[in-house]
C-alpha cells in the first residue's frame, strides 16, 4: 500500500503524541487508533497502517530480549536491567527467555544491537576460524 506524504506526516504527528520520553504510552496508542477507526478520515487505512508501523518499530527498538542457557535469578536479572538502563536509558521492555541451545552464557538484543556472550557463539567462531585455516 502506497502512503501519501500528507498521510505519513499525519501519522508522524499522531505518533509523537504517543511518546512519553523514550517509551510509547500504550493508552494513548489505543485511544488514537480507536478515534481514527471511529471517525474514518480520508485515507484512514493508510493512516492506521503508517501509525501502527511507527509504534511497532518504536516498541521493537526499546525491547530487550535476554536469552540465557539456564533460568536467571532475580539478582542476575536486576543487575542486567541496571546495566541496560545505564546504557540505553529508561523505558526498556524486557523479554526473558531460556534457550538451552546456548550451552552457557547469555545473549542480549536491544533493537538491532546484539551482544552475544554465549558458549554456542564462541564454538561457532572457533569452528569458522578452523575452517578458514584449513582452506
Amino acid at each position: 500500500m502506497k502512503i501519501g506524504k500528507d498521510t505519513l506526516n499525519a501519522a508522524r504527528r499522531l505518533f509523537r503524541l504517543c511518546m512519553d520520553g523514550n517509551t510509547v504510552a500504550e493508552d494513548r496508542v489505543r485511544l488514537i487508533a480507536r478515534k481514527i477507526a471511529e471517525r474514518k478520515p480520508r485515507n484512514y487505512v493508510a493512516l492506521l497502517t503508517a501509525f501502527s508501523r511507527m509504534v511497532e518499530y518504536a516498541v521493537k527498538s526499546r525491547t530487550a530480549t535476554i536469552q540465557s542457557a539456564v533460568p536467571l535469578t532475580e539478582e542476575e536479572r536486576s543487575q542486567i536491567q541496571a546495566k541496560l538502563t545505564a546504557k540505553y536509558g529508561d523505558g526498556l521492555y524486557y523479554h526473558w527467555e531460556v534457550a538451552p541451545d546456548l550451552l552457557g552464557g547469555i545473549r542480549i538484543q536491544v533493537g538491532d544491537d546484539v551482544k552475544d556472550g554465549s558458549v554456542r557463539s564462541r564454538i561457532d567462531r572457533l569452528a569458522e576460524m578452523a575452517r578458514n585455516l584449513s582452506n
